[in-house]
């Protein structure tokens, strides 16, 4: 990838969290956001992209809209550590030093011995050894690839250490072009003053005679000599006394000079210029961004190109073995099935063992003599390396296939039981819902420890639990909302409710019929959210039905007990068995109304609101009550697959705290009516908290285990 394409990577990066857990998330780019884009690139790339590939055009789908929501990340993207201008400032900077230089020593004067030109020389030679030779105590690079992350946020310094050998390479051609042009420069003042001034060569010496210096001078000139062709001049006529003034003419000594200097320097340098410009090149389009990091390896199976996409369990189980997982039917598994499917490619699938029980003939002597390997070691070779785990049902006395402990995978027992003892797993309340697929999800993710796939299937499992869970939510507290605030108008017929047992009957009747195709029509939608391949919602028991449809009034008591009661009975038994039990229960619940409310007599059943229009009947306290509690009941039962008793006793711990919440609720709906969707907004806090409350004491009863699930 680019440099560009890398910064947009890194950016994008910094606003998403490893995993939601870890609150590193951008306000402004969310995990629905940081899905949206995965979805978005494997979709446009296709199954065979390279990881490199992949972030990139992630990255590229995503920031339109992360710019659009942040502009300090569109800041961010548009701000540049490095421009190519920067070369050709230092390539000035550094002619003009080297101009400047030559006005340091005397005037129209060439010192052989000269401090200005040995010096850059001698500068530039430690240079080539520090390069050449280990120097980490200098940490010269470090600090001038880190420079720019000096009070930076902390995106920009993990940039920059990301960065460091694109900054590196190019601090080095910075520094490069500026020793060279150095130089140069300074070559071109020696020339240039020349042209129109006198030079003269001369030098002065303590410690040296003019033997030694003729030497000396033989040897640093040496290169120059051999490729100007001028040869070092006699240096003994050229000694100058204290006071005395130079007199031989500086032309050859100006060559030999500017010949060292751009063998010496120049030339080195312009080579290590562009050797460290075709480093920041190759760098800056081909970045090396590290991709085998936990949050990389978390986006999307295609970045892990050596790691399948599935999970395959291996199902060991006797042929007669029949299991519920993850809402899908296990039998005598004869093909692969896939259980999970996360959102983003990763899967969790179950596969058939190959029958080993069928017997090979024996190997021929000479195999053995010859160390042939044996077919049934290839056989156990490729069952070792088609799974990842062993799920094997058997009883806790049951002896172990011996292939078990030879292929050295991870084995998960699962007993062929409604309970079991650490570490198994029972196997029929596998088929109890949502509740024990996690249970099974831990002791995945704990055997294989380490594995990238678990953590993204378990993060995919509860979000798409929690989906469900809000979406149920909803639905029960719009509908509960509904029964509320269900009205049946009545004649006015002065002081008294109606005038007749006939129209009390009616207006019962409407209230019951409009109730029994409410929880018909709430228990269609909710099988549809808990999906047709989950348990069956059950139909709530009668014994909690006795408390529905009781209501206040005032006329008096009339009515017949034992015909009320049965004829509702009747009434919501026909309406469940002509449904075909799709009503989820809400026929024998109306039908128990009805019955409850003939039961108790028709002048309790109603009850009639007078506020400046005319009468009707609603359902009092009571009776909503009794609903709620039905309701959540069928929820827990018949959808997250609790079983019936625990559910009771789960649910009546979990509503006590909030009974109060629901009959204040109760109690102020409007005496008109029109005020479902108010109350179906207030009634999803106190709805989700039950339900909260009761599945998390579910949770810590059949879910969450202390000991080792696992073997």
């Amino acid at each position: 990838m680019t440099e560009d394409e890398a910064r947009a990577v890194v950016l994008l990066q910094s606003c998403e969290p490893f995993r939601e857990e870890d609150g590193r998330a951008s306000p402004h780019w969310r995990a629905e956001d940081r899905l949206w884009a995965t979805q978005q690139a494997a979709a446009t790339l296709g199954e065979r992209a390279s990881p490199e590939r992949f972030v990139v055009t992630r990255a590229a789908l995503a920031m339109p809209r992360l710019k659009e929501r942040d502009r300090r990340a569109a800041r961010w993207l548009a701000r540049r550590g490095w421009h190519p201008a920067w070369v050709l400032l230092a390539l000035v900077f550094g002619a003009a030093a080297g101009l400047a230089v030559d006005q340091l020593g005397p005037p129209q004067r060439v010192n052989l011995l000269a401090p200005a030109v040995w010096t850059v020389v001698a500068w530039n030679l430690v240079v080539y050894a520090a390069l050449l030779l280990p120097l980490p105590s200098l940490g010269l690079r470090r600090w001038l690839a880190g420079w720019g992350a000096r009070g930076a946020d902390s995106l920009t310094v993990a940039w920059f250490k990301l960065a460091e050998p694109l900054a590196t390479a190019r601090a080095a051609l910075v520094l490069h072009a500026a020793a060279a042009a150095l130089a140069l420069g300074l070559v071109a003042g020696l020339y240039l003053r020349g042209l129109v001034l006198d030079y003269r060569a001369g030098w002065q010496s303590t410690f040296l005679d003019a033997a030694q210096v003729q030497a000396l001078l033989g040897t640093l000139l040496a290169p120059a000599a051999a490729v100007t062709g001028v040869a070092v001049p006699d240096v003994a006529p050229l000694r100058v006394g204290p006071g005395a003034a130079a007199s031989a003419s500086a032309a050859p000594w100006i060559h030999l000079y500017g010949a060292t200097l751009v063998l010496a320097v120049a030339v080195p340098r312009l080579l290590l210029a562009l050797a460290a410009a075709l480093r920041a090149r190759r760098l800056a389009t081909h970045f090396p961004l590290p991709l085998d990091t936990p949050y990389f390896e978390s986006l999307h199976p295609l970045m892990r190109p050596g790691l399948p996409r599935a999970v395959r369990l291996l199902w060991c189980a006797p042929p007669d073995t029949a299991a519920v997982l993850f809402g899908q039917a296990v039998g005598a598994l004869a093909a692969p099935l896939t259980l999970l499917r996360g959102d983003e490619g990763d899967e969790l699938q179950l596969d058939p063992p190959p029958d080993l029980a069928v017997a090979l003939p024996p190997r021929p002597a000479w195999q053995r003599w010859l160390g042939l390997p044996d077919p049934a070691d290839e056989r156990l070779d490729r069952l070792r390396a088609q799974c990842d785990a062993v799920l094997l049902v058997a009883a806790p006395e049951a002896p172990r296939p011996p292939w078990l402990a030879t292929i050295g995978k991870p084995v998960i027992v699962l007993e062929p039981a409604a309970t079991a003892t650490a570490p198994a797993l029972p196997l029929l309340a596998l088929a109890d819902g949502w509740l024990p697929d996690g249970r099974l999800l831990r002791a995945l993710e704990r055997v294989l420890d380490g594995d990238p796939r678990l953590p993204r299937l378990a993060d995919h499992w509860r979000r798409r639990q929690q989906q469900r869970f809000d979406a149920v939510v909803a639905e029960l507290a719009a509908s509960l909302g509904r029964i509320a605030g269900a009205r049946v108008p009545l004649a006015d017929s002065g002081w008294r409710v109606w005038r007749s047992d006939a129209e009390a009957d009616a207006a019962r009747q409407a209230l019951a019929t409009a109730l029994e195709a409410e929880l018909r029509d709430s228990g269609e939608r909710l099988r549809g959210l808990f999906g047709a391949a989950e348990a069956t919602l059950a139909a709530p028991p009668s014994t909690g039905l006795r408390r529905v449809g009781i209501v206040e009034g005032r006329a008096a008591l009339t009515g017949g007990v034992g015909g009320g009661l049965l004829s509702g009975a009747l009434l919501g038994l026909k309406a469940d068995l002509l449904s075909g039990g799709l009503t989820m229960g809400g026929g024998m619940l109306a039908g128990a109304v009805l019955g409850a409310v003939g039961g108790a007599g028709v002048a309790r059943g109603l009850n009639v609101v007078r506020d400046g229009g005319p009468p009707c009947v609603t359902w009092d306290r009571d009776a909503l009550a009794a609903t709620t509690d039905v309701v959540l009941l069928r929820c827990l039962v018949g959808g997250w697959g609790l079983p019936e008793a625990a559910a009771r006793e789960r649910l009546a711990a979990a509503l006590a705290p909030q009974r109060r919440t629901f009959d204040a609720l109760w109690a102020r709906r409007a005496p008109r009516g029109g005020d479902a969707e108010m109350l179906a907004a207030a009634l999803q806090g106190p709805v989700a908290t039950v339900l909260k409350d009761a599945l998390a004491v579910a949770g810590g009863a059949s879910v969450a285990d202390p000991d080792n699930q696992v073997s």
